[in-house]
This record gives structure tokens, sequence and C-alpha cells, in this order.
């Protein structure tokens, strides 16, 4: 016997095509399945649950349009191939396809037309309005099976005429197929940092959740956002637009960011083959998923530069001693420091790092530590001084200094 409808407002009807209800959860107006398809099912059998009575043809596709529930308690079901038996089966254990495959009279379809199915079934399948459930299940022939099973071909559009609200479950079955277009996944992450970040300060990411295949936004999915110091819940997305989320007090360097979201819909069917190989195949609905995407999130430095010479007195004709040390970079990441020998100076108190050159080379640098000076063979009796540049990169400011000052005299 039939479970007893549930109640509904009045004004729910051809209308109020608004009135479409989407799961948030594993399942929607709580009717979350208690066992697992994993289960073996022996025993249990299909039973009507939200949708209409229609004429029976002895086939799959007769005698029901709308939701089935395997067992009182287990998941909610819909037949894929209508053109197969519509005797009473069992089902074996479920599992996933990202690709519906059959051989004739059973429904194929491509990967685009399993994955608006999977969206589909995620979004409308659990919850219990007979008009919505018809629609899923017009909705899955029209993408499933095709061609005479579609809105427009004469075995599904017979099907929908022969519910008790056939306006109202074709205008959901369309909006289903509509939407499906735009939201069905598989889905991607993108992280983006919207500004430049200094150590001390906090980092703003934008965290973007969109259908791989047209970059339409994925709205009202829980994120959470994991770095290197813990995990934090970001909230849901928004209807339209990304989900912000502020860092406060990294680390400075390349910080990796991995970014978990959901109650995703399944770009997958759960598909249950039957134990009786003349009967259809049935879908789960309500199925939820999971995606994971990563980026990295880049905090500059403050690296200083100190510079000494080994010996602050070297005579004439002889080469010069010394060394940097770089302090407080982050990460070795390698760069070009600009080493300037400046001079000769014989005045003291006008020795600075300026346009007076006498050589230049180059050093390479990688993490903070001590670097060698080149060494110069010097013969004019002067004063000299370095200065050393260290260029910023990605997770460093850039550094600059001047010292390390040292005399020429004679032998």
């Amino acid at each position: 016997m039939r479970p007893a409808k549930r109640a509904w407002p009045a004004f729910v009807g051809i209308a109020m095509v608004a009135a479409l209800v989407a799961g948030t959860g594993p399942s929607s107006g709580g009717q979350t399945p208690t066992e697992d398809d994993s289960v073996e099912p022996a025993g249990r059998e299909q039973l009507a649950w939200s949708g209409y009575r229609i004429d029976r043809t002895g086939k799959a596709s007769g005698g029901w349009i709308g939701a089935r529930r395997w067992g009182r308690n287990g998941p909610v079901l819909y037949r894929i191939d209508p053109a197969a038996s519509a005797r009473t089966t069992t089902y074996r254990s479920g599992h996933w396809v990202s690709r519906l495959r059959a051989l004739e009279p059973r429904s194929t379809a491509d990967r685009r037309d399993t994955a608006r199915a999977g969206w589909i079934l995620s979004k409308y399948g659990t919850f219990r309005y007979d008009s919505q459930s018809a629609a899923v299940d017009a909705a899955l022939l029209h993408l499933l099976a095709g061609d005479r099973w579609s809105l427009r071909g004469d075995l599904g559009a017979r099907r929908i005429r022969q519910s008790v609200r056939s306006a109202e479950v074709r205008s959901f079955a369309r909006i289903m197929l509509n939407d499906s277009l735009l939201r069905s996944g598989p889905y991607a992450i993108e992280v983006h940092q919207q500004d430049v970040a200094i150590i001390g300060e906090p980092v703003r990411l934008a965290i973007r959740v969109f259908a791989a295949r047209n970059g339409h936004p994925l709205p009202y999915v829980p994120v959470q956002v994991a770095t290197p110091d813990g995990v934090t819940n970001a909230g849901k997305t928004s209807k339209d637009g990304p989900i912000g989320l502020t860092y406060d007090s990294p680390p400075a360097g390349a910080l990796p960011i991995k970014v978990s979201v959901g109650q995703a819909p399944e770009a997958r069917l759960r598909l249950l083959a039957p134990v009786r190989p003349s009967a259809s195949r049935v879908v789960v609905a309500g199925r939820k998923g999971r995606v994971t995407g990563y980026g990295v999130a880049y905090v500059k430095a403050r690296p200083r530069v100190l510079v000494s010479a080994k010996d602050t007195r070297i005579p004439a004709g002889g080469k010069n001693k010394g060394r940097f040390r770089l302090l407080g970079s982050a990460e070795a990441w390698p760069r070009r420091a600009v080493v300037t020998l400046h001079g000769p100076f014989a005045d003291p108190q006008k020795v600075q790092c300026g346009p007076r050159t006498t050589r230049k080379a180059h050093v390479r640098v990688t993490k903070a530590g001590h670097y060698s000076l080149p060494r110069y063979t010097l013969r004019k009796e002067a004063i000299y001084v370095w200065q050393v540049r260290v260029p910023g990169n990605r997770v460093n400011l850039p550094a600059d200094v001047c010292g390390g000052r040292f005399r020429v005299v004679a032998k």
C-alpha cells in the first residue's frame, strides 16, 4: 500500500514553479536514508514513495512516475531503463559510474548527460513532493534514455500527461534540465590571493567553487580551509560569487592552502543492477560528494643583509676578504644578489654607496645564511665600501645594505 501523502499548502501548484525544493544535505525533507546501498538487499522490495500512478504497460516505465524506495527505510530510487521489464526484483550492491553504458533496450548516456542526471538526483531527488519526484523521473529518462523518452518524445510526453499535475511536472522537469546545463559537475576550486601580504599582515583569500565545464558558480555549499596553522570552516559559498576568508598572522613563505567543499552534487550516478536480468537498473537519489582543491598563499618576509670585511686594512696589490650575511629570508628560493664595490675614496667623510664604482658582480643566494664577497686585487691606496642588493621574490621583500668599509694601504 502506498504511504500516506504529506499535506501541502494549496498555493503550491502550477503557478508556483519556484516551489522546487533542492536538497542541501545528504538528502532533503528529513528523508535521510538509514541504510546504505552497499548492504546485501535480499528481502527488500521497491515501494512507491512519491509521484503519481500512471497506466501499466508491462514495462519499467509504466504504472508509476516518480520515486520509489528500497524498503521502508532505505534509499530513494529511480528506474532508468524504461523499456526493461516491470517485474519486481532485488538489487546487487551499488557502484559509481561516470558514464552510463548499456546495450539496447537499456539506457545509455555520455559523460555530460550522466553528470546532469547525477546533479538532478542530488539536488531534487529526495524531497517528497509528488510533482517534483515525477519531474525528476521524467528528466532522468530525457537525459539517459532520450529519443522517444524525452520530454517531447511520444513516450516521455505520454507519461507526463498521465500524471495528476502534468503541467507542473513538465515545468519542474524543464527547470531541472535547464539548471543542470549550468550547474552540474564535475567541479573545480580556485584559490586567489587578493593582495600582496607581508609578514605581520593578514592574507585575504577568495575561494571560488565552480562547474569545470563552464565556470558557473556552485552556490550554498560549505567550505573548509586547511592552512599550516589548522582548519577553518569558512562558511558557505554565495549565490553568485566566491567566498572570502582572512588568514590572520600567517608565517612568511609559500603557504599551502587546501580547500574541501562538502555537499557538492554528484557528477556520477550511484547505480544498482537488478538480480533479475530483465528488470530495470535503478539509481540512488540524494548522494552528495566532496570536492578538494589546492592553492598557495604567498607572504613576504623582511630579510636583512649585513656586510663584514675580514680585514679592515689590506696591503696594496693584495686581495680583499669578506662576506655578507642574509638574515630573515623565507625559504630557499634562488636569486642573484648584486654586489658592488664602491671607491676609491680619499676622504673618509665622503665614503658612500653612490655612483663611484670599482667592481660589480653577482652572487647566487638561496636561503638565509653567509655568502662570500667577491675577491679583487686592489692597488690604489684608498677607502672602499661594499653594497649588497638582494632582490625580492614571491616570498621576500628586497634587501639592501651599504657597509663593510676597508682601506688599502702601502705595503
